[in-house]
């Protein structure tokens, strides 16, 4: 930060007054504006004082840095590909906007690569479509060997289940023909208690003779027959654990072909396609675009080249420009962001560009020193500053900044070297009242001051009213005395504005 007050000794004050003169002034007014010049110097000689006019005025402190100019957005173009350059669109200096194509590689090796791997994928997904096919057609075929195979077993079942009943009936229908024989040899057998009439009891005895036979006919019959009863029962088990066996059977013939099928998507070469893929991203990366509009400021490959360098080109967007500045440790606690700033350019003049600080790097930077030269650059704090309109700045030029810390505007203001402060701490000016006789006496006027900058101090309250002459250095004059007036009209334009 410039210090709060400085001192300016007056030969600088008359030197920048013939300057002034000198270049304010037309041929033909030299002579008379070289003796307007010595007058004064002559006056000044003899002690004459310099006087001014409180004014209101714009006031500020800055700190001064300077920088180059470059881009808010860099962007390195980059490729992973090995390939030689076929097509190189730009060169240095080329403005491109986005999606414009760069440069080309050569694809042919990547382009025979991916059609012999697509050739061999088409193949092989031929080759699984058919035996897709066949797969589901023993899917089919098991599902119809299953309706049949059961259909089978089933009627198996019936029939054992239909000599079963069979059997069992036959069984019952004898039952009921022994208990009928057995009724009539019973009925034989009381009949045969009558002796009395001998030929009622020789017909019983024959009936009863009868009966008796058929008695032990049916009796082993029903033997017989309940000895294959249970062979009947046996059949019908037999049968529904051959229909249960055929449907685990055919279930598990069909579970087995679904299983081939379910399979099918993960028997597919996911390698392949995933080299197919890569191989299709390396020959869409073989064109390469613009992946923001901007200026090619630096280019590290030719057509016929392969890249060896990480980045093909930069891409720098000039219209969003920064300057990147250096800050003294004395003076980074007051760099802020926000902070307005002022350009300036050796290529644009006095034009000045409006900026602002858009970032303050709070990180001490030691710096650097070149091992061949010897030579090295400064360290300490950076900040980086935004130009709002960088319309007539190219990145690259050497740019002057003024950070502004504090400013005010249109306040009541005296040069800082015209104020003097009491013993109390108290301060006043002393203006100049003009005498009818052609004197000038000095009056003291009370003031209270508030922002300084490099040369003038704002003025908050007091006695002194905008437009009152004062002594710019009054030395050791006080309140009352006669003053040495000096013609301030001979120095218009002489002091340095901020």
């Amino acid at each position: 930060m410039e210090q709060a007050r400085k001192k300016k000794k007056k030969k600088g004050i008359i030197a920048a007054v013939v300057i002034v003169l000198l270049l304010g002034g037309s041929a033909v007014g030299i002579t008379s504006c070289m003796k307007s010049m010595t007058d004064a110097m002559n006056s000044l000689s003899a002690g004459a004082l310099e006087t001014a006019k409180a004014e209101k005025r714009d006031i500020s402190n800055s700190i001064s840095v300077s920088g180059n100019v470059e881009s808010e957005s860099i962007v390195k173009v980059t490729s992973k590909l090995t390939a030689k350059i076929q097509t190189l669109n730009v060169e240095v200096g080329s403005h491109v906007n986005a999606g414009d194509v760069l440069c080309v590689f050569d694809s042919t090796d990547l382009q025979q690569q991916y059609d012999t791997l697509v050739k061999n994928q088409i193949n092989s997904q031929n080759q699984s479509d058919s035996q897709h096919k066949i797969n589901l057609r023993n899917l089919e075929t098991a599902r119809q060997d299953k309706q049949i195979n059961l259909q089978q077993a089933q009627r198996a079942i019936d029939d054992a289940i239909q000599a079963q009943s069979d059997a069992y009936a036959k069984e019952n229908k004898l039952v009921d023909e022994y208990n009928e024989q057995v009724a009539k040899r019973d009925d034989a057998k009381n009949r045969m208690n009558n002796k009395e009439d001998p030929e009622a009891y020789q017909e019983a005895v024959q009936d009863y003779q009868t009966a008796e036979a058929m008695v032990q006919s049916k009796e082993a019959a029903l033997e017989a027959i309940r000895d294959q009863l249970s062979s009947y029962d046996k059949s019908v088990q037999s049968a529904q654990d051959a229909y249960a066996a055929a449907e685990r059977a055919a279930d598990a013939a069909i579970q087995s072909y679904q299983d081939i099928l379910d399979a099918e998507q993960y028997q597919q070469n996911s390698d392949t396609q995933s080299q197919i893929d890569k191989l299709a991203e390396s020959i869409a990366e073989c064109t390469v675009t613009a992946p923001k509009s901007g200026i090619i400021t630096s280019l590290n490959v030719s057509e016929g080249s392969i890249p060896t360098a990480d980045a093909l080109m930069t891409i720098e967007d000039s219209s969003a420009l920064k300057i990147t500045v250096q800050i003294n440790e004395a003076d980074i606690l007051s760099i802020h962001e926000g902070q307005p700033a002022i350009v300036k350019t050796n290529a644009t003049g006095d034009q000045e560009f409006e900026a602002t600080v858009s970032r303050v790097v709070n990180i001490y930077n030691a710096g650097s020193q070149n091992a061949l030269t010897g030579s090295s650059t400064g360290g300490g704090y950076s900040a980086e500053i935004t130009v709002k309109d960088s319309s007539g700045l190219l990145i690259g030029m050497n740019a002057k900044v003024k950070i502004i810390l504090d400013e005010k505007k249109d306040v009541l203001a005296v040069p800082y070297e015209s104020i003097i402060t009491d013993e109390d701490d108290s301060k006043h000016v002393l203006s100049v009242v003009r005498n009818a006789d052609g004197t000038a006496t000095a009056k003291a006027l009370k003031v209270e001051t508030g922002m300084e900058s490099s040369y003038y101090t704002e003025i908050t309250s007091g006695e002194l009213t905008e437009g009152t002459e004062i002594l710019i250095t009054p030395g050791s004059f006080q309140d009352g005395d006669s003053l040495p007036l000096f013609d301030t009209a001979a120095l218009q334009g002489a002091k340095a504005n901020e």
